[in-house]
């Protein structure tokens, strides 16, 4: 089972179970666990703030003002516990935050033509979780945009067996790699 895969899971019986839980608790208490298991998903969502707001300034090209988003993030997780909370907020491929700013820095770096940067974020992510499949992804991208197919294949390969699966990939890496053929 991938990571997606087991995260979903894990997502779906959460849900249930906390469901399950709060029908059988009297009125009070309902509101007490409910209350704090929101309050636990607001300040995720609030610490993680930056990072969401980082990847939206990607969406509109605005490359440099996203680093720097990126940048402010990490410097906020030196606290334990909002590097924890982060965690829960970052996505479904990782619960670590910082490895997930350094692939969105690596993407950032992609679309600015930065490509070795591009690289050493991507390197740095996989170096904090191994089995994080985007930057695997992304480090496909990268290498059908410097024309290395065989590179990008087995790079593909890695991120499919760690759970990606849009089809979109194969799109833009044969677009990339027909754009770079003679």
């Amino acid at each position: 089972m991938t990571r997606p895969t087991r995260n979903r899971l894990l997502a779906v019986v959460l849900v249930v179970v906390t469901v399950l839980v709060l029908r059988r608790l009297p009125d009070e208490a309902t509101w007490l666990v409910g209350g704090a298991g929101g309050a636990v998903m607001a300040l995720a969502l609030w610490v993680t703030a930056p990072f969401r707001k980082a990847r939206g300034l990607m969406r509109e090209k605005k490359f440099d003002e996203a680093a720097t988003e990126l940048a402010a993030f990490e410097l906020s997780l030196a606290d334990g516990w909002r590097k924890w909370l982060a965690g829960l907020a970052v996505g479904l491929y990782t619960t670590n935050a910082i490895a997930a700013s350094r692939n969105t820095l690596g993407a950032v770096r992609l679309e600015q033509g930065r490509l070795e940067d591009a690289t050493t974020h991507f390197d740095a992510a996989i170096a904090l979780d191994p089995l994080y499949a985007m930057p695997w992804a992304n480090r496909a991208v990268l290498a059908a945009m410097k024309g290395d197919r065989a590179a990008a294949m087995e790079a593909k390969d890695t991120a499919r067996a760690l759970g990606f699966g849009s089809k979109t990939l194969d799109a833009v890496l044969h677009d990339k790699l027909t754009a770079r053929s003679p």
